[in-house]
């Protein structure tokens, strides 16, 4: 009789352990499908979230154009607007993309929207206004752009009035506020006009201070900086669809300054531009 209630103990033991395991079982695999759906979710999430990403289209420049600013001085370096548009993503998970265009064709590209944006100042413009499909950021750094010419000719080029009526100097495609009142004598890149002015097609072009002394060595031209042409800041202009993008890019801006990153940028390509101060206060980012 002890004999059999033991066998029997036995069995009931070996059944309650089978029925413990399978259990068990069930739940560590319950609990991998769960966790592997979860997964999968979020992985899915995380692939719309990406899908929905805003991208900006930019021109960059042609290659050689506006050193340090389109083309790093150092060969094969990116330029400063480059190395900015990378920081910004950074910090905004905003996509910037750069595209090649000449020069000429840059402006139609912006207002047939094949690029979303580009860096101006507004002092270049003639009205000195963006243009009513357009919004602005917040500028980012100070630019001046002068009155270059042979050093033995700054004298005659003390005051900007004084190139008016002249030949002078300039690129294609760039923006000049005051081109009514001289003649351009457009070259494509700013190594060409630097050639022009060494060989005395004509006695003035108008460059901005850091590509003047990069290219005057380069060429091995001995300029001198007369009568100033413009001073403004630099900033982006957006075409209106992408305006809701603004508040995001002024956060961005004043990130990179407050950040310390903007200054890095400039002093690793040694451009001594002044940073402008934010207009508005944004919450960090």
């Amino acid at each position: 009789m002890m004999a059999k209630t033991m066998i029997a103990r036995h069995k009931a033991t070996q059944t309650l352990g089978c029925f413990l395991f399978k259990a068990q079982s069930y739940i560590l695999f319950t609990g991998f499908i769960y966790c592997w759906c979860f997964t999968l979710q979020a992985q899915q999430q995380k692939i719309e979230k990406k899908s929905e990403q805003p991208k900006l289209y930019f021109d960059k420049g042609e290659q050689g154009g506006w050193v340090p600013f389109r083309t790093g001085a150092e060969t094969g370096r990116p330029g400063v607007l480059i190395e900015l548009t990378q920081a910004m993503q950074e910090y905004s998970e905003i996509e910037f993309i750069p595209v090649d265009l000449p020069a000429k064709r840059a402006e139609k590209a912006l207002k047939d929207g094949i690029v979303d944006f580009d860096f101006v100042c507004l002092e270049w413009l003639k009205d000195g206004e963006p243009g009513e499909n357009y919004v602005t950021t917040e500028s980012f750094f100070e630019i001046n752009e002068y009155l270059i010419t042979l050093k033995k000719n700054t004298h005659l080029f003390a005051t900007r009035e004084s190139i008016f009526g002249k030949p002078v100097g300039t690129i294609a495609g760039y923006f000049y506020f005051d081109d009514q009142h001289f003649i351009r004598t457009d070259f494509l890149n700013e190594s060409r006009l630097m050639l022009g002015l060494k060989r005395d097609r004509f006695k003035v072009v108008i460059m901005e201070r850091e590509t003047a002394k990069h290219w005057a060595k380069l060429n091995q031209t001995e300029i001198g900086f007369a009568a100033l042409h413009s001073s403004g800041n630099l900033l982006m202009r957006v075409r209106k669809e992408n305006q809701h993008l603004i508040p995001k890019l002024n956060q961005t801006i004043t990130a990179l300054k407050s950040s310390g990153k903007l200054k890095q940028i400039l002093q690793s390509h040694g451009v001594e531009s002044e940073i402008t101060e934010s207009i508005l206060e944004y919450p960090r980012l």
